[in-house]
């Protein structure tokens, strides 16, 4: 018999990267413990490049399992969640993952089915918890040795985690695709100049703020639902999207009430029209 081989995935990846922070202690031998008085050196993702061999290294020893021949940690197995979620992703494996000079810290998912965004936000606040409670309370206790001294390294940061998705396509697009493809967009730009006239507004559900306990999680998932019940399930994804680039709790908060009327909706709105000048409109 020929030697067994791994099975071929054909689903879809999916990366999931957070910041990534470090405590560096230098070696008292090193002669720098009088110009750093014992404390620690904080590092952020771009300073801990430089230790990235090192740190997946440590990544590899938390997911080994204890019994040989076993299964690397995958956290899907602790997941309590959702039935659609736990049916949908097959494994969420930890690691380290470079992107423009910075480390982060990187869950791969592999999905059976695409997740809807209330799933992904789902998704996205246990392995926030993973990160604080479970795998990386227990990774960023174990010392890694690097040139110079002792690292620690922190996959949660406190406070709202921000979130980057990354998705792997099994296949290269065809050269004759992407050319179709950019015909489309250039006949549906020359579509969108024809089409100076504004269209109508539809109204926004109402989402009240109070009584979520400074969940973001929480708010943007029932923001999502009442877009998706009223119709709107376009501007669900889209809000979706935005909310997870944002650079804070309040800037997501203002996100959600631009797309589902809350109490700091009316707020906004008095002070974008102060700023805003009176236009012609293009229509007669």
């Amino acid at each position: 018999m020929g030697n067994k081989k791994e099975p071929i995935w054909d689903g879809t990846e999916m990366k999931i990267l957070t910041p990534l922070t470090g405590d560096f202690f230098p070696k008292e031998e090193s002669g720098w413990e009088n110009e750093f008085d014992g404390d620690k050196e904080q590092l952020d993702g771009r300073d801990l490049m430089q230790y990235r061999g090192s740190i997946q290294k440590a990544v590899d020893r938390e997911n080994s399992p204890e019994e040989e021949g076993g299964d690397i940690c995958n956290l899907m197995e602790y997941f309590r969640g959702s039935d659609s979620v736990k049916e949908k992703v097959e494994s969420a494996v930890v690691s380290v993952e470079s992107a423009e000079g910075t480390l982060y810290g990187c869950t791969t998912l592999r999905l059976k089915e695409k997740l809807e965004p209330g799933e992904l936000y789902e998704l996205c606040e246990y392995i926030t918890g993973q990160y604080s409670d479970g795998w990386g309370e227990g990774f960023e206790q174990r010392d890694i040795q690097v040139d110079g001294g002792t690292l620690n390294v922190h996959f949660w940061q406190g406070g709202r985690m921000k979130f980057q998705i990354q998705t792997a396509e099994e296949k290269k697009p065809d050269p004759e695709t992407e050319k179709a493809s950019d015909s489309k967009k250039e006949q549906s730009q020359d579509l969108e100049k024809a089409r100076p006239c504004p269209q109508k507004k539809k109204s926004r559900p109402k989402l009240q703020l109070i009584g979520h306990e400074g969940n973001i999680f929480s708010i943007v998932g029932d923001a999502g639902r009442l877009l998706s019940r009223s119709g709107q399930k376009q501007e669900a994804d889209e809000m979706y999207e935005r909310v997870f680039k944002a650079g804070s709790y309040y800037e997501a908060l203002g996100i959600i009430s631009e797309y589902v009327e809350t109490e700091l909706s009316s707020a906004r709105e008095k002070k974008n029209q102060r700023k805003q000048k009176p236009e012609k409109t293009p229509c007669r």
